[in-house]
This record gives structure tokens, sequence and C-alpha cells, in this order.
């Protein structure tokens, strides 16, 4: 989960992510060039992308990405949530399923008949179970997660009350129309039955037929943290734990020990799961050191409010991390 102040320093890694301090190396400024190059190739290619209508859905803006991958983009809210659909040969896989503003469920369906890919089975894994990636979840008969208590309470319990300004974040944008029976006041997600939740484990293998994907479980932004890797094709979907120079977190050791899993990956395609459905993808290793840095105690602190609270802001070289474990496991 993201909250505004968040999001917004977000909006600016779209613009800035090239122009961080290179590292001191005789090629930094090569590095940097070819980041910046990188990153605005990728927003070109995005602002160019096919945008795919389907029969009743007005709330997401459906973006057909590299790699055979489809964004259900959420540009309505602030959050501007991405769940995305990842195509196979033999099953397709839903990674999560959004804010349940609108009917992800509807949606995806339209698009597989579209593309003719309905007949196969479609597999729902959440990211994390925050409430704007799970959202959806009761539209489909099964979910997967990382098998975790926190992560099963909040699927069987729903969220029903207590996030009225949070819901009413509505943002307009073209073409995006908020449901006629959304109200943010009455506005609730439902519970998910606790016996269709599966269970994924760190390295478990989701097989595609034609690719396959490996499991990482990661801890830093919530307890339940699953991130997709694909080696063959170099892909990366990183959920909230992994989306660009800017981490929420509930302890600086753990974000490290994630970023030390992800640091030595090939990664070509980062897919996020807020605002830019693409991002440059080369910087984990240095943002691993900036993180290392500040666990030395080689940091600016400060804090930063938001939801009525306030939290300790670090930030070095350009990677802040915001510290909120009580917030992010309400």
């Amino acid at each position: 989960m993201q909250r505004r102040i968040l999001y917004i320093c977000g909006s600016v890694l779209l613009f800035a992510i090239g122009c961080a301090q290179p590292t001191e190396t005789p090629q930094s400024a090569d590095t940097a060039q070819k980041r910046l190059l990188d990153q605005a190739q990728l927003m070109t290619m995005l602002s160019q992308a096919r945008r795919v209508r389907v029969p009743d859905n007005r709330w997401f803006e459906i973006i057909e990405l590299p790699n055979r991958v489809f964004a259900f983009w959420e540009p309505g809210h602030f959050e501007k949530v991405n769940s995305f659909l990842i195509v196979g040969r033999d099953k397709d896989v839903l990674y999560d399923t959004g804010m349940g503003i609108g009917s992800i469920g509807t949606a995806v369906a339209g698009l597989r008949r579209q593309e003719g890919a309905g007949d196969k089975p479609l597999m729902v894994i959440n990211s994390h179970n925050h409430l704007d990636h799970n959202g959806g979840n009761h539209e489909f008969e099964a979910a997967w997660i990382i098998r975790d208590e926190w992560a099963i309470e909040r699927l069987t319990s729903g969220l029903a009350e207590g996030f009225t300004e949070y819901w009413a974040g509505l943002t307009p944008h073209e073409g995006v129309e908020v449901p006629a029976d959304f109200d943010a006041q009455s506005f609730a997600i439902p519970p998910f039955p606790e016996e269709n939740i599966r269970f994924l484990s760190d390295g478990d293998v989701v097989d595609l037929g034609d690719r396959q994907f490996e499991v990482i479980h990661t801890t830093s932004h919530s307890p339940d943290g699953l991130v997709l890797y694909n080696a063959e094709q170099k892909l990366l979907f990183g959920g909230d734990t992994f989306y660009g120079d800017n981490f929420l977190v509930r302890d600086l050791n753990l974000l490290a020990a994630d970023l030390e899993r992800v640091s030595a990956l090939e990664i070509q395609w980062h897919y996020a799961s807020h605002g830019s459905q693409l991002i440059e993808a080369m910087r984990d290793g240095e943002r691993l050191a900036a993180v290392r840095r500040m666990l030395r105690g080689e940091r600016t602190e400060t804090t930063t409010r938001f939801a009525g609270m306030e939290f300790p802001l670090y930030e070095q070289d350009g990677v802040t991390v915001t510290l909120a474990a009580d917030f992010l496991t309400y």
C-alpha cells in the first residue's frame, strides 16, 4: 500500500530516475547517460503502447506491454495501481486484483476473450495483501499468496471501515469513469474464504507452459511480499517491495535483505505496481549500497507525515526510505 505523499515522490521518479547521482567509477557518466536514455525509451514506449477496450469496462486503462503482458491500470485513484495479466501458453497469471473499485474480473475476462485466451486456466497471485492489491480477489475462485498469518487474516477479514478518506482519493483521468455504484462512504472489500486461499513459497516455480517464474518471498514492505522473476526474458514483477528509489518499509535491515536477493539478478524489464508500468531496472545494486550506508548511520534523517501520522524518513544517494512498521501491518 502506498500513501499520497509517497505517490507524489513516485511521480517525480518517472521523470528523474535517470538523474540520480552516479557512483564514482570511470564509466559513471556513460552509465548515467545510458540510464537516462533507457528511461526515456520506456516512457515513449508506454505513451505509444496499445490501449485495449473491452466491454463493460471504463475504470481500468488496459495497456499492452512487451513480453505478452497486459497492465490493468487504475489512474482514476491517486494510488495509480497496476495489476498485470501475464500470458502463457498453458495458463495465464493475474498478478494482483487491484483496489476493487471497478470489476477486474469483468475486465480480465473481456480481454482474454478478445485475445483468444479465454479457455486457459487463470492463476490469481497477490503480490501482497494490502487493500490496494487484493480488492478484487472476491471475483475469483482462488488466490495464491505467501503463507503468512497476517496475510491470511487480512484476506479472510476483508475491510469494511476506517478508510473512507482513502477510497475518496479519486483523480480525473481521460477515458476513465468511476463506476456508478461506487460510494467511498460505504465501500468495503469482502472477506475472502480461507478455503479458497492457496500458497506459494520462496523458490517455487510458476509454470505457464512456455515460460516459468520463480517466486521470491520479500518481507520489507509487508511480511507476505511475493515477487515474480523470469530469468530467460529477464522479467521482474516487484510488487510494492521494488518500485524505484523510494521505499516504504517495516525495517531497514529487511529492506537490505530484500535488495540483496535481487541485486544479482539480470533484469531487463521491471514491471512496477504503481504509476509507470515499466521503470528503469538496473539500479538495485546501487540502492542496496545506499541502504547499507544508511545502516552504518550515513544518512540524512527527517520525518514525513501522512495518514495523520509522522514517520522517520532516511535519505542517501537519491534513495529514500520511510519506516512505517505498524502502519504497514494494519
